[in-house]
C-alpha cells in the first residue's frame, strides 16, 4: 500500500499544473455533452401497440352494447 503512496509524493509537483486552455474548452464540451437531460422517446411499436388494444376493446364494448339491445 505504501507503493501508492510513494507516487503520489513524489508526483505531487505535477498536480498542479494546469493543462492549456484548448484542452481544458475540450473537456468542458465534452461534460456539456454529459449533463444534458437526455430525450425520452416513446417508440412506435408499443404505442401502435396500445392504440390496437384501446379500439379492439372499444370495439368489444360496442358489440356487448349492441347485442344486449337486441
Amino acid at each position: 500500500m505504501s507503493d501508492i503512496f510513494d507516487f503520489f509524493k513524489k508526483n505531487e509537483s505535477k498536480l498542479q499544473e494546469r493543462p492549456s486552455d484548448q484542452v481544458w474548452k475540450k473537456l468542458e464540451k465534452k461534460l456539456e455533452k454529459r449533463n444534458r437531460p437526455k430525450r425520452r422517446v416513446v417508440p412506435a411499436l408499443p404505442l401502435g401497440t396500445v392504440v390496437v388494444v384501446l379500439l379492439l376493446l372499444m370495439l368489444a364494448a360496442a358489440m356487448v352494447w349492441y347485442f344486449s339491445i337486441k
